[in-house]
């Protein structure tokens, strides 16, 4: 025991000498150094040219940090159609506003000032929480707790998961770092007040050299300044971060996106999707389901025909209901497209109409380009709209107008495809450009989702445009199609699974009673 004592006191003698041999000769540099410069008359000299070395980085380092602070910050600029990271393409209208809510106290004034302790922290995340909590559940009194236990699960899991990625990649040696060694660098954090004291004694002793003293303390005061610069411009960063990361987190939680797993979301089917494909005798995961709309004559049963059989015909039977047809094309997901009765105007059938449209990820509106009025349509996709307004949480579908019969325009005589669209010197192309555009004034859709297409039979033309459009805005579609599967999945009581969930708690009552 003795010499195990003996050799802890060598091994710190040791150490000592190392870092006096180590340090002891830079800092008698100090002294030393001061001393020649002011026996030689250098050390105005010297202090000048260190104050203007000073006084030029921190007016670098302020113009880069005002420049970054005016530079437009894409991730607060929430734009689903760019992509951007803060977005998500997926979330619900009642998602995005709870995210503009999270931006909000993010850009707040004072909200970096406040981050001082841990207790700051914390109630700064509890308010990034209750501020989605409150937006997403504006019925609720007390938002705040309108989770299931599997959802709080699932969301410690996911931090957790992001937590031990980010120790790894972003902190030195992460993957070796033991709870007992962060523990012990929290006691030691007393030792910073000591070595401030013990600084505080140095400057006072260095005053034996006034020219030195004045010099250091002006160099000091002016990379104190440069040093809270940076520091409050990474402070920002920092909670800005914070806040977002933990809105996002929120948004998860009380959008309902942790109730359901990746894996029985693939698995999901929708109940008005087990109907349709039980109507065709076909059952898969959950289809991609686009609804065709528009009056009778205009060309919605011949135009699925073309779409599944690349030609326009009889395949199909004018529908006097709702008819699903199983949808396939290479590099197209798996879709379900939906026939509808010939639009009348009557407000029970736009009831029904929009009604269906609840369970569709798409529109495809067909009017016929000899119809000027486009009254019914117009009316059908206002429905549709005003359906899913009063649905924050679903996303409503693209709709994408065909513009049918196009060959009929004027000049009627003249049919000769394939036309180039662009060329609007051509008398049938101005027709049918015109055609586009008044449908785009009429309908108030957006202009790129209108395609103007012939299916007569023996001259069919630009349905492969449809399809390319389609591909266009299939991200749109599958985002809607997400949303109504969260909301059939997290919706209603579900006997079967109520009845499986109770057979297991009974075996694992049962299994504790013969333990």
């Amino acid at each position: 025991m003795a010499l195990d004592k003996h050799r802890r006191k060598l091994r710190k003698l040791w150490i000592a000498a190392l870092l006096g041999g180590l340090f002891l000769p830079t800092l008698t540099l100090i002294p030393l150094g001061s001393f020649w410069l002011w026996q030689n008359g250098f050390l105005l000299i010297w202090a000048a040219a260190a104050v203007v070395c000073v006084i030029s980085m921190l007016l670098l380092q302020n113009r880069l940090i005002n420049k970054r602070k005016r530079a437009p910050d894409k991730n607060l600029v929430p734009d689903a159609s760019t992509g951007s990271r803060d977005v998500e393409t997926s979330w619900t209208p009642a998602e995005r506003q709870a995210w503009a809510a999270v931006l909000e106290l993010a850009r707040r004034p004072g909200t970096s000032a406040a981050i001082g302790s841990r207790d700051a922290v914390l109630e700064l995340g509890a308010k990034t929480i209750r501020a989605v909590a409150q937006s997403l559940h504006p019925e609720v009194k007390d938002p705040l707790w309108q989770f299931t236990v599997p959802e709080a699960f699932a969301l410690v899991e996911r931090v957790s998961r992001r937590l031990r990625v980010y120790t790894v990649d972003n902190i030195p040696l992460g993957e070796h770092l033991t709870v007992a060694q962060i523990l012990a660098v929290y006691r030691w954090r007393g030792a910073l007040g000591v070595a401030e004291r013990a600084y505080d004694v140095w400057r006072i002793a260095r005053l034996a050299n006034p020219v030195a003293a004045v010099t250091h303390e002006l160099r000091e005061r002016l990379s104190k300044q440069v040093l809270e610069a940076g520091r409050a411009h990474i402070t920002d960063r920092l909670v800005d971060t914070y806040v977002k990361e933990v809105g996002r987190a929120a948004i998860d939680l009380y959008g309902g996106r942790l109730k359901i797993s990746s894996e029985h979301l693939n698995s999901m089917i929708s109940t008005a999707s087990t109907a349709d494909e039980a109507a065709i005798s076909a059952r898969a995961n959950e289809p991609l389901r686009i609804l065709v709309i528009g009056q009778s004559g205009a060309g919605k049963t011949s135009l699925i025909s073309a779409l599944i059989d690349g030609r326009a015909g009889d395949v199909f039977a004018r529908s006097a209901s709702y008819v699903p047809h199983l949808l396939r094309r290479p590099n197209f997901p798996k879709a379900l497209i939906i026939d509808t009765p010939g639009l009348d105007g009557s407000e029970r059938h736009l009831k029904t109409l929009a009604e269906r449209a609840a369970d569709c990820d798409l529109v495809l509106c067909v009017i016929h380009a000899l119809r000027d009025d486009g009254l019914s349509e117009r009316g059908a996709i206002d429905a549709v709209r005003h359906r899913f307004s009063q649905m924050p949480n679903r996303i409503a579908p693209t709709v994408v107008t065909v513009v049918t019969h196009i060959d009929l325009l004027p000049p009627a005589d003249v049919w000769h495809p394939p036309y180039d669209l662009t060329e609007s010197a051509v008398p049938k192309v101005a027709s049918i450009v015109g055609e586009a555009e008044a449908v785009f004034r009429r309908l108030e859709v957006h202009r790129e989702n209108i395609v103007p297409i012939s299916l007569k039979r023996a001259a069919q033309f630009n349905v492969d445009a449809v399809w390319d459009r389609l591909a266009e805005i299939l991200p749109d579609a599958q985002s809607a199609q997400l949303a109504r599967q969260l909301a059939h999945g997290t919706g209603g009581w579900r006997l079967k699974k109520i009845f499986s969930q109770t057979v297991m708690a009974g075996k694992a009552l049962g299994g504790s009673f013969r333990s």
